[in-house]
Parts: structure tokens; C-alpha cells; sequence
């Protein structure tokens, strides 16, 4: 079972490219069209523009793309800054999943995933699941009980 959140995550994706350059130019026009050298614009588009990276820096929203099959569990995912960002992806082989984790903070939901080694069972990063919803969230919940199932049968 495959689930992505691609269309939120383009809508984001477009909201952050969208948001500072509205803002820089609304400032730009308000300063320039006013031919004022009154610089409260400026402290206003600034304090715009930082409360808007709070923002978006408290929610670290993902692109999020997790495959749960019968011989892989896949999980990619992205930061959806309009800036440079790396493609992350998490790869377990389903004989070696040991567990995973849905945990909700103030601001976040994150999906935590773990294998076994030899050393005992190592945790993956939280991976940032804010853009799916409660609907795709039970799909991955239900994907993973499957798989905890098999893996039972199997052994």
C-alpha cells in the first residue's frame, strides 16, 4: 500500500514560494508609491516575513511518500522549503521491521519506524506527518498492523 501527500504537499510548496515574494512586493509598492522615506513598511514587511518562517519552521511540514508491502516498508520524504532541500528515504526489508510509532506533539505528528540488527533494534528519524490526513493516517495504521501479521504468521 502505497500513501503520498502530494497534493497538499505542492500547495505548501507554492505557499512558501508565494507568501515572501507577495509580501516583499506589497512592501516595495507601499514604499515606493508613497514616495515616503518613512521605513515602518519596511519593519512591517520584515516582521511579516519572520513570523512567516516561525511559522513554517514550527510545522516542518514533509513531502511524504510510505510503501508498506509484504517484502519492504519505504518511507521518502522531503522539507518543502522553497530553498535547497535533501530527498531522504528510509528502506527496511519487512524480516527485519521491528515496530513503528505514530506520535503527536502541540504542532506535529511524526511517523517513527524501526528495524532489527544485530545490535538490537535501531531507530529511523521522525519523519514530519502533518500534511496527511486522519483518513491516510489509518491507512498506514492499517498497512503496518498487515505486515505485523504476516511477519507473525511467517515466524
Amino acid at each position: 500500500m502505497e500513501i503520498n501527500n502530494a497534493n497538499k504537499a505542492s500547495q505548501v510548496r507554492m505557499a512558501y514560494a508565494f507568501v515572501p515574494v507577495l509580501v516583499v512586493l506589497s512592501v516595495a509598492v507601499i514604499y515606493w508609491g508613497n514616495f515616503s522615506t518613512n521605513l515602518i513598511w519596511l519593519f512591517c514587511g520584515a516582521a511579516v516575513l519572520l513570523v512567516y518562517v516561525a511559522v513554517a519552521v514550527l510545522l516542518g511540514n514533509n513531502f511524504v511518500i510510505v510503501f508498506v508491502g509484504p517484502d519492504k516498508v519505504i518511507v521518502r520524504y522531503k522539507a518543502l522549503w522553497p530553498i535547497r532541500t535533501e530527498n531522504n528515504s528510509i528502506e527496511i526489508d519487512a524480516s527485519d521491521f521491528a515496530g513503528y510509532e505514530i506520535t503527536k506533539t502541540r504542532f506535529r505528528t511524526y511517523l517513527t519506524v524501526f528495524k532489527n540488527t544485530p545490535g538490537g533494534v535501531a531507530k529511523y528519524p521522525n519523519v514530519c506527518i502533518n500534511l496527511l490526513d486522519g483518513e491516510q493516517i489509518e491507512k498506514i495504521k492499517r498497512a503496518f498492523a498487515i505486515l505485523e501479521t504476516i511477519k507473525k504468521k511467517s515466524n
